[in-house]
């Protein structure tokens, strides 16, 4: 174990774990709440997890500490030196705990997302770490509210908690929800943001259920492990607030995005994106927090990163859009 100290805080605890979570001792203050936060990425991520990461920290009641659990694909230690300095930087008390990456034979069957299957990490996480609650979010996001209030609820037999805004007739993955045999008029949701009630999901044997039903529709999985955990827990999960899903377009105006929330970059282009800060009015609170990360100037400027320039193309009609709301 490795400990830290951060500016005004003298106890700052960072642990290594494989795939069976160990007991940490962290010396915090008698009666220090805490919350529970997990993140699972790639390498092609990178900038964006330091900035939902630091965010989310920078946000949180000060009467809580963050527990925060890493499973990242691609990352070298010289990388997660960086996310621990970054975490570090917020002056906020907090334990990083870095997960192991599992198999790639355990979703080799199920689609790729941009050549990643890293997505479908986070239906292991209720195995991997040991928290009553915990919460999973997608590393597109700019935290800008406190989530203390989400270790408060009370989720009884409910395995997992979403934001459900939609139907399942305006899904991208309609025809594979009504396949399953769910309503047009069925809800629907983003599961960019979900809270995970651990011991009903392991009783439930929740992860099962979704692996038999991707290994069943693997063809018609357009959004990925979103339209398994819709198939399965859309109908009845359990509902959280709205303001911690707030999906941001790339046509929305500063006015239009509500000043408490977590802020989700859906669509394309994404704040980091090559010359989006240009077009997007939402991408200046984004880089506000990108310049209060540790990343070297070469990690911050999507125009180094030959990635961003390959994407480029692919996402060419969402540049167009956006301008045309201008």
């Amino acid at each position: 174990m490795v400990c830290f100290c951060p500016p005004r805080y003298d106890y700052f605890n960072i642990a290594m774990t494989d795939n069976h979570p160990r007991q940490h001792e962290a010396k915090f203050p008698a009666g220090q709440r805490t919350v529970a936060v997990a993140f699972c990425t790639d390498k092609n991520m990178e900038a964006p997890l330091h900035v939902a990461a630091s965010s989310l920290l920078r946000h949180l009641d000060p009467a809580y500490t963050a527990h925060l659990y890493f499973l990242l694909t691609g990352f070298s230690h010289r990388d997660i030196a960086q996310l621990k300095s970054t975490l570090a930087l917020t002056g906020r008390p907090h334990q990083l705990h870095i997960l192991a990456e599992p198999s790639a034979d355990i979703f080799a069957a199920l689609p790729s997302l941009h050549g990643s299957r890293s997505t479908y990490h986070r239906l292991l996480l209720p195995d991997l770490v040991d928290e009553s609650l915990l919460l999973y979010l997608d590393s597109d996001i700019y935290v800008n509210t406190d989530i203390a209030p989400l270790f408060k609820l009370e989720m009884g037999n409910k395995p997992i908690g979403f934001i459900v805004d939609g139907n399942v007739r305006y899904a991208l993955d309609n025809a594979f929800q009504t396949l399953t045999g769910r309503s047009l008029d069925a809800p629907a949701f983003n599961a960019g943001v979900c809270l995970f009630n651990r011991a009903e999901w392991l009783k439930q044997n929740c992860k099962q259920r979704l692996l038999s039903l991707g290994a069943k529709f693997a063809e018609h999985l357009i959004s990925h492990d979103q339209s398994l955990l819709n198939a399965l827990f859309a109908d009845d999960c359990f509902r959280l607030d709205q303001k911690f899903n707030l999906k941001v377009y790339p046509s929305n105006v500063k006015k239009d995005v509500p000043a408490d929330g977590i802020y989700h970059f859906v669509g394309s282009p994404k704040p980091w994106d090559i010359g989006a800060r240009l077009i997007l009015p939402q991408a200046r609170i984004w880089y506000r927090a990108l310049k209060q990360t540790s990343l070297p100037f070469t990690k911050r400027v999507s125009w180094f990163n030959l990635n961003s320039w390959l994407r480029f193309p692919k996402i060419a009609s969402g540049y167009l859009r956006a301008l045309r709301t201008k």
